[in-house]
């Protein structure tokens, strides 16, 4: 099976660049394939896992979770931007865990406050809360 090319970044850097042999995108509509030759599309991306298949075998494989965003392919070459983006390799669980807890309490405290600038923060702490429970969510889902 031929390669083609792949670059997967967020709004700060580059997360991966390289040759893949396919790519699980998790679209707006569903779980989309990307095999070299696909037809040039774009779409936009639900939060959820992008897999990279590297080797033609199927057993060198990268997982990113993502987070918002769109893909495009284009000329045999995928581009994914995503809102927010991270290798799953490098989540640390302990860590995101305990972030996650912190932030709960934090909602806890501002819920039902009801002023501007706790809506506002309110709205920004969930944000971030979804954010770290994906993470979470695929690291148990890939490994």
């Amino acid at each position: 099976m031929p390669k083609f090319r792949c670059t997967v970044a967020i709004p700060t850097r580059e997360l991966f660049h390289g040759e893949i042999e396919y790519a699980q995108i998790p679209g707006s509509e569903g779980d989309l394939g990307v095999m070299a030759g696909h037809e040039m599309f774009v779409c936009t991306n639900r939060p959820g896992v992008l897999t990279l298949t590297l080797d033609e075998a199927g057993k060198d494989k990268r997982y990113f979770v993502t987070y918002g965003g769109f893909a495009q392919v284009l000329d045999n070459d995928l581009s994914v931007l995503a809102r927010m983006g991270k290798d799953v390799d490098s989540i640390d669980v302990e860590e995101l865990t305990a972030k996650a807890a912190k932030l709960r309490e934090a909602i806890a405290q501002l819920e039902g406050k009801g002023d501007d600038q706790s809506t506002a923060l309110l709205e920004t702490h969930r944000t971030k809360l979804e954010w770290y429970d994906l993470q979470l969510k695929a690291v148990g889902a890939v490994k």
